[in-house]
């Protein structure tokens, strides 16, 4: 028989110490009802993370409520206080005590309803969830009725009094989670959780731009937004008026039942992060991977990698079609149809960018790393695992000769169309003579695009050229690379390859793509086989098709830094009007900027022609 064994506290089985902790102080005890205290702070914990959200439900209950001006006071970035006061419709004191409850709301009459949200609130959870975790103060008055008030604290309610208050609501919540100090240890400091806030009030202010809203953080203005006539004065207020500026309209678009407008950046301007991406779907900001990837398809291939355009969408569909109440804190909705939105928001956008010109505009007064990745080396793209030779290439695709000069997929250049006049500067970037300037461009990037291009267009009418081996090379690789290989045996033929599994980890290659160097051939094969997209931004074969042919152009262009003739810089200047998407390399790099002459002469202190 084993001898009894009594526990002292913090000793486990395996005769190590946990200071304080017995074994059965985890274990289940009688099954007991929650208290509404402890009820109410579990849901909290689910609608209430951070002041943000704090603030993003006390100014969607202000705009429910028909408010036109809405002011925000922050202090010690929301977690001491969070004042929200609107000149909303206000609640009559009768019901100032269910204001409060939960599970009560205005906005929900029957179970339908759920099903067409046309709200922003609807759950009757917000009040009675920051009453629970903070000092709350509710103050209102309907217009023609007198103030009044009460307070409530950390879900202990007051009795109501009346209140001095103007026409509308005040909702201040302070001390946030006074009474949950666990909660507290999870914030972050002060300005980290000011900027949470700010970027919840900016998506509400691009969300209702007829809206007042003025933002106050410890007592200094930090947002001021009067209502704007037009959306893009809104986004200047919010944004800045530099980007607002620079914005392509996109839209308006109507199609299915979906309606869309909005603005978004040309492909010479991206950010470092997708936080400028802003989708107001019913007036509601939303963040949905289906908007989401619709915006990264569509700058596929025209923006530099891991950079990330600005956007801003108004989208408006049925509220039947959109499922709002998928997400505690309603952030994410899910689509009916997410196929079709996501098709109309790529088409959309692909108008707008197509529509948006070849040339980013060159603004002499701009400093930082936007100045400074138009200067990249371009030779130094990280798709080099298929670096070809020149022989190879010049067999492929010779380089445009001077004389007329065919554009990709469409009709002959006119002979009229030749340049002004052109000067390559140390041997690496064409300045060129404009109606309204002059224009600099990268040669090596325009004709990777060039390039590119033509190896699309080629793969679109037949597979590319093989070169067969007289003996198999034998390519070691992965056990699920031999299964890709099978599974993706169509796309591989297409490319030029000829291949058959040769054990479990190896493959036999009897024929690879006539470009590539045969001391590259296993090297480019793995790239190929590996994740679906590797080599590209979009997915699937599509992204491989992308990369293998974005690699060619970029070892198939003239080199950066090589002195060009005059008659091969005539050739390229007359084929980037008409080669699609020539604003930009396949790696998203601009292929040229435009400098017009009133920049010019406002830099040498001129007003115009002869001054």
């Amino acid at each position: 028989m084993r001898a009894s064994h009594t526990w002292e506290s913090g000793e486990t089985a395996g005769g190590l110490r946990a200071p304080g902790r017995r074994p059965n102080d985890f274990a289940p005890s009688m099954i007991r009802k929650l208290s509404a205290d402890m009820i109410n702070k579990i849901a909290a914990g689910e609608v209430i993370e951070r002041p943000a959200s704090v603030v993003k439900e006390l100014v969607e209950n202000a705009i429910d409520a028909g408010a036109r001006r809405i002011e925000v006071e922050l202090s010690g970035g929301g977690t001491k206080l969070v004042r929200v006061s609107d000149d909303g419709r206000g609640i009559p004191r009768a019901e100032l005590h269910l204001a409060v409850a939960s599970h009560a709301t205005s906005k929900l009459h029957d179970p339908e309803d759920l099903f067409r949200i046309g709200s922003l609130g609807f759950r009757g959870e917000a009040l009675a969830s920051i009453a629970a975790v903070s000092h709350l103060r509710l103050a209102s008055r309907p217009p023609g009725e007198t103030g009044a008030e009460l307070r409530v604290d950390g879900g202990q309610r007051g009795d109501v009094r009346p209140a001095g208050v103007p026409p509308g609501t005040t909702v201040e919540a302070a001390d946030l989670f006074f009474n949950v100090p666990a909660r507290r240890e999870y914030l972050r400091t002060e300005r980290g959780e000011l900027r949470a806030a700010l970027g919840e009030l900016k998506k509400q202010a691009l969300a209702h731009p007829e809206l007042g809203l003025r933002v106050l953080a410890d007592g200094n203005v930090v947002l001021d937004a009067p209502p704007a006539d037009e959306p893009r004065e809104r986004i200047a207020q919010v944004l800045g008026r530099e980007l607002a500026e620079d914005l392509l309209v996109v839209g308006p678009r109507e199609e299915a039942g979906i309606r869309l407008r909005g603005y978004a950046s040309p492909c010479d301007r991206s950010r470092g992060d997708s936080r400028q991406q802003f989708f107001i779907l019913n007036g509601r900001a939303v963040r949905d991977v289906t908007l989401l990837t619709a915006v990264k398809q569509a700058y596929a291939n025209l923006l530099p990698p891991r950079r990330h355009p600005s956007v801003v969408l108004w989208i408006d569909l049925d509220p039947a079609d959109v499922d709002v109440n998928v997400h505690p804190q309603k952030a994410e909705v899910r689509f009916r149809r997410d196929r079709i939105v996501f098709r109309v928001v790529l088409d959309a956008l692909r108008e707008a960018l197509s529509a948006g010109g070849l040339v980013a505009e060159l603004r002499l007064g701009r400093q930082g790393e936007r100045g400074r990745r138009f200067a990249e080396r371009v030779e130094g793209s990280p798709d080099s695992a298929l670096a070809q030779s020149a022989a190879s290439v010049t067999a492929l695709l010779p380089f445009p000769a001077a004389g007329p000069v065919g554009g990709v997929g469409g009709a002959p250049v006119p002979l009229d169309a030749v340049p002004r006049r052109f000067l390559q500067v140390h041997r690496r970037y064409v300045v060129e003579e404009t109606e309204g300037g002059v224009r600099l461009v990268d040669p090596h990037a325009l004709h990777e695009r060039i390039l590119y291009e033509e190896i699309r267009a080629r793969l679109e009418r037949e597979p590319l050229e093989s070169q067969r081996f007289l003996f198999p090379q034998i390519v070691e690789v992965a056990a699920d690379e031999v299964a890709a290989c099978e599974e993706r045996a169509e796309l591989l033929a297409r490319l030029g390859f000829e291949v058959t599994p040769f054990g479990r980890s190896a493959l036999a290659v009897h024929a690879a793509p006539a470009m590539l160097p045969s001391e590259r051939v296993g090297e480019g094969l793995q790239r190929l086989l590996g994740p679906p997209g590797v080599l590209g931004p979009e997915e699937g074969d599509e992204g491989i098709l992308h990369g293998l042919a974005a690699t060619l152009a970029c070892r198939s262009a003239v080199r950066f830094g090589d002195p060009l003739p005059d008659d091969q810089i005539e050739a390229l200047l007359r084929q980037r009007p008409h080669v699609r998407r020539g604003h930009c390399c396949p790696h998203g790099r601009p292929t040229a900027l435009a400098l017009s002459l009133d920049e010019l002469d406002r830099r040498f202190g001129r007003q115009g022609k002869g001054t």
